[in-house]
């Protein structure tokens, strides 16, 4: 009893809100985690990837972005497109989604995954961490 009447006294209530909030986040970003049905890999985890004939590598960047370099044989579809060109994606194959640094990437592997696409992955830091990897870019 001591305890909540520490917690809600008045002095304390900023710090027992912050507190609750903050152990909120926590749940729920770790149920959020356990709910994804795609997969975050690192640039390792995507080379191997590579070697299997069924894979879609789709950059979600924005035309602009491409000019810096992008990953040999990828398909293109710019984030604000991806929803209404879903049907150019086969969903027997792998999908490997990636962008600038994993960010938009992880929201478009959210979306093919709630469209009944089965095996999607995200680049995890995106062209960014392939680059740091120094593996091969096209310009």
């Amino acid at each position: 009893m001591e305890i909540i009447d520490f917690l809600f006294a008045e002095d304390q209530l900023f710090t027992t809100i912050t507190l609750i909030v903050l152990i909120a986040l926590l749940i729920g970003n770790i149920v959020a985690d356990k709910l994804k049905k795609y997969e975050d890999i690192d640039s390792a985890g995507a080379t191997s990837l590579m070697d299997n004939d069924n894979l879609i590598i789709l950059d979600v960047r924005e035309k602009k972005e491409r000019k810096s370099g992008y990953i040999n044989n990828d398909i293109h579809i710019p984030l604000s497109n991806v929803k209404s060109q879903l049907d150019k994606l086969d969903k027997n194959k792998s999908i490997l989604v990636y962008c600038r640094s994993g960010s938009r990437s992880a929201h478009i592997a959210g979306l093919l995954t709630r469209n009944e696409y089965e095996n999607v992955y995200n680049l995890k830091g995106g062209i960014q961490a392939w680059k740091r990897a120094k593996l091969p870019v096209k310009t």
